[in-house]
């Protein structure tokens, strides 16, 4: 099937010669608390800013990714430089979330943007991913990716946990409460912590669970 990109791209392809590049993009969505982090890198020499992001040149290569008839998840693996160890931060971070926390799936935005047109926030093409199955060794940190599978989501949503506030941003609409300008309180999603904040009416979790009462 035919990519969709925009009239800009055509011509800038369709030229017997350039002198501008293709530039691959990743961004990386890691859940972590308190709030996620995003990683956002280039296969480029050097460092450059773009939709109002400074993305960091980075080695990595990424499978090439195709279609197929037969309705199958599609997967492939982005090997990122892991020598300086910056990826292996990241993972750690990760596990450490999902003991914590239990799992939420690591985002992986795959765009290819070209160097003459950086005035364009929106990339060219764009694929969005989600994390399968991570391995790392002292070169590469590979990520399996598979796009997103409606059999792997939880149902029902939401699980009872009697000390575990199930709501992912503190301050939300969900949570209620008002984070006082100028400050950046952490919660670590704990009824405790919720009664510190005096907002344990909102506090998403099942405090009486198993014991036959209601606590508050």
């Amino acid at each position: 099937m035919p990519l969709d990109i925009s009239t800009w791209a055509i011509t800038e392809k369709n030229k017997v010669s350039q002198i501008n590049c293709w530039l691959l993009a990743l961004e990386i969505t890691i859940p972590g608390y308190p709030a996620e982090e995003i990683a956002r890198i280039i296969a480029n020499n050097d460092d450059i800013t773009w939709a109002g992001h400074l993305w960091q040149a980075f080695p990595f290569e990424i499978d090439e990714i195709g279609e197929n008839s037969k309705g199958e998840v599609p997967r492939i693996d982005i090997r990122i430089s892991n020598i300086n160890q910056v990826m292996e931060y990241y993972i750690q971070t990760y596990d450490a979330f999902l003991k914590a926390h239990g799992y939420s799936a690591i985002k992986v935005k795959i765009m290819v943007i070209n160097s003459g047109n950086l005035a364009n926030t929106t990339p060219e093409v764009s694929y969005d991913f989600e994390l399968v199955q991570p391995k790392k060794n002292s070169q590469w940190a590979t990520f399996t990716l598979g796009a997103s599978n409606p059999y792997r989501r939880r149902y029902p949503e939401y699980r009872i946990l009697r000390n575990q506030c199930q709501y992912k941003q503190f301050g939300g609409i969900e949570c209620g409460y008002v984070i006082p300008g100028g400050t950046t309180p952490a919660c670590d999603r704990t009824l405790t912590a919720c009664r510190t904040f005096n907002n344990s009416g909102r506090f998403g979790g099942f405090p009486g669970a198993g014991d036959g009462s209601i606590r508050l």
